[in-house]
């Protein structure tokens, strides 16, 4: 087409001139707010659930007693940490909010988004260390379930923003 510009393309979230933007459209924003409220209640649930262990991985595999001292001083302040972590971000990407994130937001939102992605990838039993980590070569777990479903493409799509996230926050 003559005439025609081709637009640029713009990532998700960029650093720019007084903080980072962050380029979703509002059904994108309620999504992960909605992510991060699941992951809120999964964190205050029972803390034994399943979807948990890697998020809080064991510090001491052969020592069971250094391993429950660890869990009973420190799990609680991780959770902490967590919570406050997803209720930045959940303020920081809320649908009617347009200005900058700060650098503790940017961060924050890094941090939360990777954990729905670590409880995402234990639901469909994906590791960070499988080298086939990429969902090109997930196309059928081990219940039947296809590498097309609904969830591999969300955790697809926490992947792609988590690497911008982490891209945005790199020194160019």
């Amino acid at each position: 087409m003559i005439g025609r510009r081709r637009r640029e393309f713009v990532g998700p979230i960029e650093a720019v001139e007084g903080g980072w933007q962050v380029n979703l459209d509002v059904e994108e924003r309620h999504l992960l707010v909605r992510l991060m409220g699941e992951l809120r209640a999964l964190l205050t649930g029972p803390g034994d659930h399943e979807l948990l262990a890697r998020l809080f991985p064991t510090a001491y595999t052969d020592d069971e007693e250094k391993e429950a001292e660890y869990q009973r001083l420190m799990r609680e302040e991780l959770v902490a940490s967590r919570l406050e972590a997803i209720e930045r971000v959940e303020s920081a990407i809320a649908p009617e909010r347009r200005d900058l994130l700060d650098e503790e937001e940017t961060l924050a939102f890094m941090q939360s988004l990777n954990a729905v992605r670590i409880v995402l990838g234990t639901m469909l039993d994906i590791s960070d260390d499988d080298p086939d980590g990429d969902l090109a070569t997930h196309h059928e777990g081990d219940d039947g379930s296809s590498g097309d479903s609904p969830e591999h493409h969300l955790y697809d799509f926490l992947s792609w923003l988590l690497e911008w996230t982490v891209r945005s926050l790199s020194p160019s």
